[in-house]
């Protein structure tokens, strides 16, 4: 079974207007409610692909029910770590008249300290215990930045493979642990390895690089729109995006970890697992707001990349 595990999850509203213009009323043509955080929108990609697995998130406040009624409606298992403060809200404009996209992140309660002991306690209590842990997504304010290494102790001692996605400090932390894989992007890797900026041919080597110097089986770097690199042992490979149109980059790092995990859990290669997330992020990509991939879409893509 695969474990998803969110620290500061999120209710995504996405809403279309004809064009986004000041001082004028505007008319929404859709609204779409989502339950949005990096671990979440993992699991929301996993029921795509049919992978068993877990979603443990935080909720609390007045949005903590909607964010619950949310992940039922999806059908998402879950189990909810109860915090005081509010599930946080982000919004989502597309503007019709120019397909840009506009992402508002509201503000939210500052959340006390959280300990890790009701995550800890639930992940023992699994039974059966999870074949991979999956960390994804930023931590709410107020907690320690050291809690996906933390994680990360509570995966090994279960035996399970470790997955990490997050930015900044709490990316860098997570490191410390023992981290099967982790998917950082150019900035992230390029911070990772204290340098100011990379550029696309030293990629290379700076991935190899947290290998030798971290306790970090594969790395996997997405470059965006143009695919991803990925880095086993002494080697390094890279696989191209398929060209598409693009609606939206809301959960398309989140569906491309789905791809790679789903995969990897069914014991593919990890060529295979990568061109498999690259395929279900690129197909995210295709869709507005945060509506991931359609799995037929993906599929194809993935076909694609197999043959090219």
């Amino acid at each position: 079974m695969i474990v998803t595990i969110t620290l500061n999850p999120s209710i995504d509203r996405s809403v279309a207007v004809e064009a986004l213009l000041p001082d004028a009323k505007l008319r929404c043509a859709t609204v779409v409610d989502e339950p949005g955080g990096g671990g979440i929108n993992v699991s929301r990609a996993l029921n795509r692909l049919g992978s068993d697995n877990l979603a443990i998130c935080t909720a609390g406040g007045y949005t903590g029910p909607v964010l619950r009624d949310l992940l039922d409606r999806q059908e998402i298992r879950y189990h909810l770590l109860e915090t005081s403060a509010a599930t946080r809200q982000n919004l989502t404009v597309f503007d019709n008249a120019t397909e840009n996209q506009y992402r508002f992140i509201l503000p939210y309660d500052d959340a006390e300290p959280m300990a890790l002991d009701g995550l800890q306690s639930t992940l023992e209590a699994l039974d059966p215990a999870p074949s991979f842990i999956v960390a994804s997504g930023s931590l709410p304010q107020g907690m320690d930045s050291d809690a996906y290494c933390r994680i990360g102790t509570m995966a090994k001692n279960l035996g399970a493979r470790y997955v990490v996605d997050t930015t900044g400090k709490p990316l860098a932390a997570a490191l410390e642990s023992s981290v099967y894989l982790v998917k950082p992007n150019l900035a992230e890797l390029s911070s990772l390895v204290g340098k100011n900026e990379l550029e696309v041919d030293a990629v290379a080597e700076a991935s190899l690089q947290l290998i030798r110097d971290y306790p970090c089986e594969i790395v996997v770097v997405s470059v965006g729109a143009s695919g991803a690199y990925f880095a086993y042992q002494d080697s390094v490979r890279f696989v191209p995006a398929p060209i598409v149109k693009k609606r939206s980059t809301v959960g398309a790092g989140d569906s491309m970890v789905a791809g790679i995990v789903h995969s990897l859990a069914a014991n593919r290669s990890i060529l295979e697992a990568v061109q498999l997330g690259v395929a279900c992020g690129t197909a995210a990509t295709m869709n507005p707001g945060s509506q991931l991939f359609d799995a037929d879409t993906a599929h194809r893509l993935y076909d694609w990349l197999q043959r090219n």
